[in-house]
């Protein structure tokens, strides 16, 4: 038999990559950590902070369902979400630490129609690795 295994897993990988390069979200289907069922959708938009300012190009991740970058100012943005109860984790660039009292993961709860919020709180380092 010639069965080629790899061709079937490098049209996988060409269609993810096609779509982390357009924008999709391969990911947007009725799942989180818990669904309602009805398609209602709703959004989490937040902050990354560093010394009170709006820290860029931080990545932040909605647990196994997509994830982003911050903009300039800080800011991200998850939307068009079945309500639901997702995590949500920032990666800590080099030179940066969690400020005193904050996780890298923090649940947070989609409600129809509603934005939820959330803010992560870094600290520069001293010395840089």
């Amino acid at each position: 038999m010639g069965v080629r295994p790899w061709l079937g897993i490098a049209t996988v990988c060409g269609a993810l990559a096609v779509a982390a390069c357009d924008g999709s979200n391969l990911f947007s289907s009725d799942v989180g950590t818990g669904t309602n069922g009805s398609g209602s959708r709703g959004a989490v938009q937040g902050t990354v902070l560093a010394g009170g300012t709006g820290l860029g190009a931080v990545p932040v991740i909605l647990v196994g369902q997509d994830s982003t970058s911050t903009s300039t100012a800080g800011v991200f943005v998850f939307d068009s979400l079945p309500a639901a109860t997702y995590q949500l984790t920032v990666r800590v660039p080099l030179g940066y630490t969690l400020a005193a009292g904050q996780t890298a993961t923090q649940a947070v709860s989609v409600t129809s129609g509603a934005t939820a919020g959330a803010t992560f709180i870094l600290q520069q380092t001293t010395t840089t690795p």
